[in-house]
């Protein structure tokens, strides 16, 4: 009885881990079919964008430290895939330049009375991929848009550079290099704007933010920061052309 048992439980156990596999299987491959359904149905657009942007870091602690904001660029190559008539879905490949400056004087110094400039300044590049959801209104030539989603980003390069009139003795708070920088980055994006269509073509102008998530600066480094993270605020000009119409369900069923 004690083996018949056993068998039994055995039985039940192997059944139901193969029933729960089966289901999930049928839950992906649903998933997958609904994506290419709508990808085939969608309107698709491409882009070409490019803006400029400031950006600084959040450091914790701060206290005594001056920070200023480091412009940088942004550029890169964009797809907006669209199967309803309010939302679609925005994927962009960008090459993004993002850092900080830090200014070694203090309001006491009696050297800020010549307006000597004394600072250090912390640039990286990283190759970034934000993900958002893409909500608009508005009419076939002209619509107001929102962007939100995340961003992910990975660590291309890193340079640091001190002006002219930086002193031996101007030391900055926190060291960004190749031995303490994190690889990786993701965040969270927000932008808002317009679109105008010309035609097949269509302009797209933006403003965003960019808040980092994670640290910059390795906290296991010596002298780390407790918090370290980037902010970007920018302004960008995407072009997009159509390489796909959207197709309504009616007229893919009618088609052979």
């Amino acid at each position: 009885m004690a083996g018949s048992s056993v068998f039994r439980l055995f039985y039940f156990l192997a059944f139901g881990m193969m029933a729960k596999k089966i289901f999930y299987r049928k839950i992906y491959l649903g998933f997958f079919l609904c994506l290419v359904n709508t990808f085939g149905l969608a309107q698709v657009d491409i882009g070409i964008k490019g803006g400029g942007h400031v950006s600084q870091v959040l450091f914790e602690p701060n206290i005594g430290l001056n920070f200023d904001f480091l412009p940088g660029i942004e550029t890169g190559i964009v797809a907006k895939v669209s199967a309803n008539p309010n939302v679609a879905l925005q994927a962009e490949l960008n090459f993004s330049q993002k850092g900080w400056i830090e200014d070694m004087r203090s309001p006491s110094d009696p050297q800020e009375i010549f307006n000597l400039e004394r600072t250090q300044t912390f640039r990286y590049n990283y190759l970034q991929v934000p993900i958002l959801t893409h909500i608009y209104v508005g009419g076939e030539k002209f619509k107001v848009f929102l962007n939100l989603g995340p961003h992910f980003a990975l660590l291309m390069g890193a340079d640091s550079s001190r002006s002219a009139d930086a002193q031996e003795t101007d030391i900055a708070a926190y060291r960004y290099e190749s031995s303490t920088a994190v690889n990786f980055e993701y965040g969270v994006t927000a932008g808002a704007g317009i679109n105008f269509t010309i035609g097949k073509s269509t302009f797209q102008a933006e403003a965003r933010l960019t808040q980092g998530l994670n640290n910059i600066v390795n906290r296991d480094s010596q002298n780390a920061p407790t918090a370290s993270l980037n902010q970007v605020a920018g302004v960008s000009l995407t072009y997009f052309f159509r390489l796909k119409d959207k197709k309504e369900k009616a007229d893919v069923e009618e088609s052979p």
